[in-house]
């Protein structure tokens, strides 16, 4: 029963199945074909050896006489004569067939099967123009004809088991071998992704379920494959960025366990302490945060205005950089984006974050809605993004080399990122060098 389960031994049996229904129903009816066939041909010999019989007998002067031909002793092996019930002919028969051939007289086409079915008897009048005047009784062994049949269903039952073997015999190979091919690419394919993720099947020729198998399995490679580029992008993102902050505190507790600082510097190493913590926090929330949008574990609706109110109202300038101001400008009617407002917040703060940096004195904060997408902007005053570094700024560990920043190029990758995983996008909107930057987020609605 186990190969059963498989799909080779499920479709071999409901071939099998298929077959057993046709060849019983091809069985069921030769034999009931050959039955009729074998009944009508011993109601003819009875009717010929009846008509034959009928020939030999004359009515004279009111009775039945019986005129003497070669084939007499032949006829009279099997026939009996009857002027009303009384026999005037009469083969030699056991008693029991007698009397079955005596409730036949008077009769008029009629077949009887007696004896248990091996003898069968068939009456027919006998007439002199027109007017009946006895009855022939006729019959025959059915030995024969029962031998036939039951040589005919045993050849038939066995013709249908050896059928029916072939057709298992010649599906199962048949489907193993049409199996084999899908088989060997399903263990390459599982190889492949296990030790070779850069091997695929190609464009070589196979029949056209075989080749777009093979393309479903390098298509699902591709996925494999990025899949592990972006698990090995998200640890060297993640260990690159959190190298900073992690270096940064250990750097300080070494200093304020190796000798006596005073209250202010204490201060000072105990706030920068805090804030690369804060900024190892930030980090990891947001690569949960987009690992959760990923899975599609959160999503949710959200009021955009309300999420950019609350960060301007909590941003600080970045360390380092000089006071700016947050100008929000507020949507004219609540903006609902198909993104839950924690995600959101994740894709904001670091490009918030990031125009603050750069920002000479005021930073731009915005929502509106365009052609079904909630748009938000961030745009500072700064000296923008050179042209040679427009593409390289999403790439994780760039950072443009302006005075004042001091961060490792983590925090527009992991937005961009973030965006995509929710259904959107962030992108830098072109500009004239000099004129600041706009970095444009796309949500879902």
């Amino acid at each position: 029963m186990r190969h059963f389960r498989t799909l080779r031994g499920r479709l071999t049996a409901v071939a099998l199945l298929a077959a057993l229904v046709g060849i019983a129903a091809l069985t069921v009816v030769f034999n009931v074909v050959l039955t009729r066939s074998l009944d009508a041909d011993a109601n003819s010999r009875l009717r010929s050896l009846a008509a034959a019989a009928g020939t030999t007998v004359v009515h004279r002067r009111g009775h039945l006489r019986l005129r003497e031909s070669p084939d007499d002793a032949a006829l009279d092996q099997q026939v009996w004569i009857y002027e009303g019930t009384r026999a005037i002919e009469r083969p030699p028969a056991i008693p029991e067939l007698q009397r079955a051939a005596d409730a036949l007289a008077g009769q008029t086409n009629v077949f009887d099967d007696v004896l248990g079915g091996e003898v069968r008897l068939h009456a027919a009048p006998l007439t002199d123009d027109g007017i009946r005047t006895g009855t022939v009784v006729t019959g025959t062994s059915l030995v024969a004809y029962r031998r036939t049949l039951d040589v005919a269903l045993v050849g038939s039952l066995a013709f249908a088991a050896l059928l029916l073997a072939a057709v298992f015999w010649l599906t199962w190979v048949t489907i193993g071998r049409a199996l084999d091919p899908v088989r060997q690419m399903t263990r390459l394919a599982v190889a492949w992704s296990e030790h070779e993720p850069g091997r695929r099947f190609g464009a070589t020729p196979r029949p056209d379920e075989l080749g777009e198998l093979a393309h479903a399995f390098d298509a699902l490679l591709d996925r494999v494959a990025g899949s592990l580029r972006h698990e090995q992008r998200l640890s060297a993102e993640l260990s690159h960025e959190l190298r900073t902050p992690l270096s940064r505190i250990i750097a300080e507790v070494d200093l304020l366990q190796r000798r006596e600082r005073s209250r202010e510097d204490r201060d000072e190493g105990h706030a920068l302490i805090a804030r690369s913590a804060d900024q190892m926090s930030g980090i990891l929330e947001t690569l949960m945060a987009a690992a959760r949008a990923d899975a599609r574990f959160d999503a949710g609706r959200s009021e955009v205005g309300q999420t950019l109110a609350r960060l301007a109202g909590e941003f600080v300038p970045p360390p380092g950089a000089p006071d700016v101001v947050v100008d929000l400008r507020e949507p004219p009617a609540p903006l609902m984006a198909g993104v839950d407002e924690d995600i959101v917040e994740r894709i904001v703060a670091p490009l918030l974050d990031n125009a603050g940096r750069f920002a000479r004195s005021r930073v731009t904060l915005g929502a509106a809605a365009d052609h079904g997408r909630v748009v938000v902007t961030v745009a500072d005053d700064g000296p923008g993004v050179p042209d040679d570094a427009r593409a390289a700024i999403f790439e994780p560990g760039t950072a443009t080399p302006t005075a004042g920043h001091c961060g490792a190029g983590l925090g527009l990758p992991l937005a961009r990122r973030l965006a995509k995983a929710a259904g959107g996008d962030v992108t830098l909107s072109p500009g004239a060098p000099g004129a600041g930057a706009e970095f444009r987020v796309e949500l879902p609605t």
